[in-house]
């Protein structure tokens, strides 16, 4: 059984989907979770594109727990009012979605490397499918989420170079039951669903099972990769 006790794990995102989910099951494998997120009513409000809250953010977790093990980068967002095509799709929106997903995700990694040093650690990263597969009307956030991917890749290797014991992977989800999917129109979920072979989107808890996987002890061998985690979307031929 995969076991976290006496682990100091910060999850950005935490305050709702698959971000809250996680923070929720690492407490109950034993771990000491900050919650971050950018909303009011969690320990730490932490806008993830702000290099000035990633130092707070670490300096308060340094002077309270003493150290940092695991972090969840599952801080994202898609565009405001949905998705459009890469025709339609306004230079602000795509600089948002990037700020957040990419950009956040870096000095988050960045500042767990400083923090988390020779004593080692886990990174996890919350790519995305939609970063595998093309879309005509999730330009900004599958382009996003693909260079998490890649990203996550990178930091895994620089951490080897570097000789540091801290190992860097990446989730990758499909459709799941998250406040961002929540507000899609009917036809369009049915859409969806039609398409995977497992019949429905995930439930968060399944998603942040495979998160848990990758930042315990269970996967000390495993870093710089991505996990699918989606029901079989992937193997699909038709993506909307």
């Amino acid at each position: 059984m995969i076991d976290f006790t006496g682990k100091i794990a910060l999850v950005t995102g935490a305050a709702s989907g698959i971000g809250a989910a996680t923070a929720a099951l690492l407490e109950r494998h034993g771990a000491t979770v900050w919650r971050a997120d950018i909303s009011d009513g969690v320990a730490l409000r932490l806008d993830v594109t702000s290099d000035g809250d990633w130092a707070a953010a670490m300096e308060q977790i340094m002077t309270d727990s003493g150290r940092l093990d695991i972090l969840i980068n599952a801080a994202g967002i898609s565009r405001a009012g949905g998705e459009q095509s890469v025709a339609a799709v306004a230079i602000d929106d795509w600089r948002r979605v990037f700020a957040v997903n990419v950009e956040g995700t870096l000095l988050g990694c960045q500042h767990a490397m400083r923090v988390m040093g020779a004593g080692g650690g886990a990174i996890v990263n919350i790519a995305s499918t939609a970063g595998i597969a093309p879309s005509a009307t999730l330009a900004a956030y599958g382009a996003s989420k693909a260079a998490v991917h890649q990203l996550t890749k990178s930091v895994a290797a620089a951490c080897a170079l570097a000789g540091l014991s801290i190992r860097c992977n990446a989730m990758l989800p499909g459709m799941a039951e998250t406040p961002m999917t929540s507000a899609m129109p009917p036809a369009y979920r049915e859409s969806w669903e039609a398409q995977i072979p497992a019949g429905r989107f995930a439930d968060a808890d399944e998603i942040a099972s495979a998160i848990a996987f990758l930042a315990s002890d269970a996967a000390s061998y495993v870093t710089g990769t991505g996990l699918l985690v989606d029901g079989g979307l992937i193997n699909r031929p038709v993506v909307r």
